[in-house]
């Protein structure tokens, strides 16, 4: 028997091929940048926490937290702290503001401040 058409795909099935691949590559992407931004987020809020006990901690040793982010870094440093340098997880500094002897603001923009100007606070902000 012989066939008249030749055997292969038409351009058509191809090109239906390769923009269901293309989609499903969207939504795979999307969803890996989705938990990318959540994992940063709870990162920095574990973050925030662990920064706020030391601040406790040094108040608890000294009567009063520290009056200034550089002299909280440097006794973080002091300790051999992993986070002297006060840095989130996106690259920006974590907000340390001193309100009283007793009472201090310690929060992150949460990295979305440079695209949006409107900061989403993580932490106990002003």
């Amino acid at each position: 028997m012989k066939r008249n058409k030749q055997d292969g795909f038409t351009l058509i099935e191809l090109m239906t091929v390769i923009a269901i691949i293309a989609l499903l590559a969207a939504v795979i992407l999307g969803l890996a940048g989705n938990a990318q931004k959540t994992a940063a987020r709870k990162k920095a809020t574990a973050e925030v926490e662990q920064l706020s006990g030391m601040a406790t901690e040094y108040q608890m040793k000294y009567g009063q937290v520290p009056q200034t982010k550089e002299i909280f870094s440097n006794y973080l440093d002091n300790i051999d702290h992993p986070l002297a340098t006060m840095m989130d997880p996106w690259g920006m500094s974590y907000e340390y503001d001193p309100t009283s002897r007793q009472t201090f603001y310690l929060y992150s923009y949460g990295g979305d401040v440079q695209k949006t100007n409107r900061p989403v606070y993580i932490g106990n902000a002003p």
